[in-house]
């Protein structure tokens, strides 16, 4: 339960400004968007980016930037302190939970996702599937609306000339593994990869699914029985600031999550010059387009369908075989989500929304 003192200073939330003046709501309301040397994920990255533009204003502000996927503990309150003082509330949409992933629970999930986003006064949809995802599930107010792809600095995430590519073929399996279907895909489909390439390898990054204990001991034993702990590397956890140098120690990204709506790891990825082989639903595939290879699955809202490892590991190869061409276009498709387009697209937006 938060303190007093934090719920007092919500209610100074206020009105004012001749001039886009933006508050954002993460997880540390009223405190700022993390800096982008400490150690943030998801979709809290977008508004550092946009706090370095648009600086955080609290508790003067005409406009609240909220995140569906970045909660707080008095989400609701703040909403509605934000609405009583008349500020505009944007909210961008990120996924929302269906019963693939989230069983009978879909519906628990989503009621906080459908009370935030009833204060919308204008949506940002981080891809057509977060849309159509949103429309089948929260039932959006309507009211304005557009789709902003995730963004990415193409100037901090670039090819690191300073990091020499390892002379194995190593794959990227980036972000956190909190389902452990897409750690085990993963590993299956090197598995599988190890049959046409030995030295292959496979980076892992990120938190594993808890309770911790559990997890290291599935990947303990996953590893020996499939032959593969001397091929695998275990990384941890990374800053915005440590990832270009991270991603440039591999060759491609291999993306196995199932119906990911926007993921900004992808388009990071991108802009390092790593190609992605990906499972094929969700928003990847507006992400990669013919910057990677998708491997296709039958989507469907009731059930993970996942590729089989050999497919995956097919995928790997074609991308490998042609590894110069798909780096190429992999930062040429990373432009597309640049951070400076991305910065316009919200002045042009949040000028809208205020009538300026």
């Amino acid at each position: 339960m938060l303190s007093l003192p934090i719920r007092f200073q919500i209610l100074r939330l206020m009105k004012s400004g001749a001039h886009p003046s933006v508050a954002y709501l993460t997880f540390n309301f009223p405190k700022p968007p993390a800096l982008r040397s400490e150690f943030t994920h998801g979709g809290s990255v977008k508004l550092t980016y946009l706090a370095e533009t648009f600086p955080h204003n609290f508790p003067s502000a005409n406009l609240l930037y909220a995140v569906s996927s970045v909660g707080h503990p008095l989400q609701m309150e703040i909403l509605t302190e934000a609405r009583l003082k008349g500020l505009s509330i944007i909210v961008n949409q990120n996924g929302v939970a269906f019963p693939a992933w989230n069983g009978n629970n879909y519906e628990i999930s989503n009621s906080e996702l459908k009370k935030v986003i009833g204060f919308a006064d204008f949506i940002i949809y981080q891809s057509r599937f977060c849309m159509s995802s949103a429309e089948r599930y929260i039932q959006p107010p309507k009211v304005p609306h557009e789709i902003v792809y995730n963004p990415v600095d193409t100037v901090h995430f670039s090819p690191q000339v300073n990091v020499e590519k390892p002379k194995e073929l190593t794959l990227l399996l980036g972000g956190n593994q909190y389902e452990k279907y897409r750690l085990e895909l993963a590993f299956k489909s090197l598995q599988s990869l190890l049959k046409h390439v030995p030295n292959a390898r496979l980076i892992v990054t990120g938190k594993l699914w808890r309770p911790y204990y559990e997890s290291d001991e599935w990947v303990t034993r996953a590893l020996k029985e499939m032959s593969i702990t001397d091929h695998v590397t275990f990384t941890g956890t990374y800053t915005q600031a440590q990832a270009p140098q991270l991603y440039s120690q591999a060759h491609m990204l291999i993306h196995t999550k199932y119906a990911d709506p926007c993921p900004g790891l992808v388009s990071e990825a991108l802009g390092c010059g790593l190609p992605v082989v990906y499972v094929g639903n969700g928003g990847t595939p507006e992400l990669v387009q013919e910057a990677g290879v998708e491997v296709r699955v039958e989507h469907s809202w009731e059930t993970i369908n996942l590729p089989a490892p050999d497919k995956m590991a097919e995928a790997v190869l074609q991308v490998y075989s042609r590894l110069d061409d798909y780096s190429q276009a992999a930062r040429l498709q990373a432009q597309k989500f640049s951070l400076e387009n991305f910065i316009v697209r919200h002045k042009e937006i949040f000028e809208k929304v205020l009538g300026f």
